[in-house]
């Protein structure tokens, strides 16, 4: 057999792994983390619904760059409002558009990530003998794009500590 051959069908071979890696993976993903806050619900609340008061208060990627450029349209805190970002490659370029609220209890919002795909994320609130319980979910539906299935493997291990981060600096913002 000729060298090319072994080459080809090497690379063949690596593909049709990666490929069967992709289809064996799960089409939906979903992760979350919660944290428990000693603060009046309605603080706390405040931190779940404005998307200003996320990127300005406890967003575990405001800082990661200081050049970043955000827009945002619609009225915050309600159903359509929309937050844009564009910055290097540690945050990427997308919008956060508010789906769904729940006042004092639930809000969903649609990420778009350029390149990337589409996933939700939901922010749930509970109250229980003046804590609040704050709970970040994220779920995704990566359908037949085997890449998007490959790394959906991997969320927690990604975003995992990015939300633990945020949630972390929300418990600190809110508690002061």
């Amino acid at each position: 057999m000729n060298v090319l051959a072994i080459i080809g069908i090497v690379i063949g071979g690596i593909a049709l792994v990666v490929v069967l890696f992709g289809l064996f993976s799960p089409r939906f993903v979903t992760m979350s983390r919660s944290t428990i806050i000693n603060a009046e619900s309605d603080k706390v609340w405040k931190q779940l619904i404005l998307q200003k008061e996320f990127v300005s208060n406890w967003s575990p990627w405001t800082g990661k760059d200081p050049n970043a450029k955000m827009e945002y349209s619609g009225v915050d805190g309600t159903v359509g409002a929309v937050y844009r970002w564009s910055g290097n490659k540690n945050i990427g370029k997308g919008s956060m558009t508010i789906t769904a609220v729940v006042p004092g209890e639930k809000v969903v919002s649609r990420l778009r990530f350029e390149g990337m795909g589409e996933a939700d994320v939901t922010l749930v609130l509970q109250s229980d003998s003046g804590k609040q319980k704050v709970e970040w979910i994220y779920s995704a539906d990566n359908g037949n794009r085997i890449m998007a299935r490959i790394f959906g493997r991997f969320t927690d291990k990604f975003l995992g500590p990015n939300f633990e981060s945020g949630l972390s600096k929300l418990k600190s913002y809110c508690e002061s």
